[in-house]
């Protein structure tokens, strides 16, 4: 079968970089001409063609003699951010954190990186923050989920255990369970998950991780039994559902697992009209 479940995951994780511990990054507010006023009420109201166009003006004009003068590049940072620029906008935001190396601008730039997909500089400026805010679970937890993607899981799985001190429950544990798995390690995570079910049996996502990660190995016994617990909890869950017309179809039981694939497409599973083309209906 496809091994798509790998990929499961991180991107559950980073909801923390729009954790409340950060306010989204907000423009520099700039008292000095005209042209630079018109571009700060351009960019506060998320017109950032506009501003990016008069702030490459003010830049074209500007001497930069004082360090407030820099302020102009993490606005043009901040519009380029907006218009997905990333590239453009790193270079901004590194020429204003040389002469002002303030936190907003470091956060921004963590923004950047993510969407740039720089694990290092993102765990660099992630460690300057954790050293001046080391009981922040926030931080905690985006650490953790840039170093799963780092592959860093024994780095990730340190920071995880420290979260459960302070965060203890079945979403954070469950990270635990997808560190393990991730280095190849599934009898652990499944010793995880299973502590995970004993102490919060109504946490749906246990069994979609347990079951999506047995299929990936192969094992459609042990995700029958995953799937099998969380549709007593949920017996409509479209996705339990699906997985379990997987791994009736790999296992050759095509007679359940067509009818179980059937349920989850007409419950709005779109992924399983592939697997009833190739299994239940014949590649024509």
């Amino acid at each position: 079968m496809p091994k798509h479940f790998r990929g499961y995951s991180i991107g559950l994780i980073v909801i923390l970089a729009m954790s409340s511990f950060f306010a989204p990054a907000q423009p520099k507010a700039d008292k000095g001409p005209l042209l630079k006023a018109q571009a700060d009420t351009l960019m506060a109201h998320e017109d950032y063609a506009g501003a990016l166009a008069l702030y490459d003006k003010i830049i074209e004009t500007t001497k930069f003699k004082a360090p407030e003068d820099y302020a102009v590049f993490y606005n043009r940072a901040y519009c380029r951010y907006g218009l997905s620029q990333y590239a453009e906008a790193l270079k901004d935001v590194n020429q204003y954190l040389e002469k002002i190396p303030d936190e907003q601008a470091r956060l921004l730039r963590l923004y950047i990186n993510q969407e740039l997909g720089d694990t290092a500089a993102q765990l660099e400026d992630l460690n300057t923050f954790m050293a001046a805010n080391p009981a922040s679970t926030q931080l905690l937890r985006w650490r953790a989920s840039v170093l799963m993607q780092a592959d860093r899981y024994a780095d990730a799985k340190k920071d995880i255990r420290q979260l459960l001190i302070y965060e203890p429950g079945p979403e954070v544990k469950s990270y635990l369970g997808l560190c393990y798995f991730y280095e190849d390690d599934l009898d652990s995570a499944l010793v995880i998950f299973d502590e995970v079910i004993a102490s919060d049996p109504s946490f749906i996502q246990t069994y979609l991780y347990a079951g999506s990660l047995c299929l990936d190995e192969d094992q459609y016994d042990a995700a029958l039994f995953y799937i099998d617990k969380g549709l007593k909890q949920d017996p409509t869950n479209k996705t339990l559902i699906f997985y379990k017309g997987i791994a009736f179809v790999e296992k050759d039981n095509t007679t359940e697992g067509c009818r179980w694939l059937t349920k989850a497409f007409e419950a709005g599973e779109d992924d399983a009209a592939a697997y009833l083309k190739q299994y239940c209906y014949g590649d024509d």
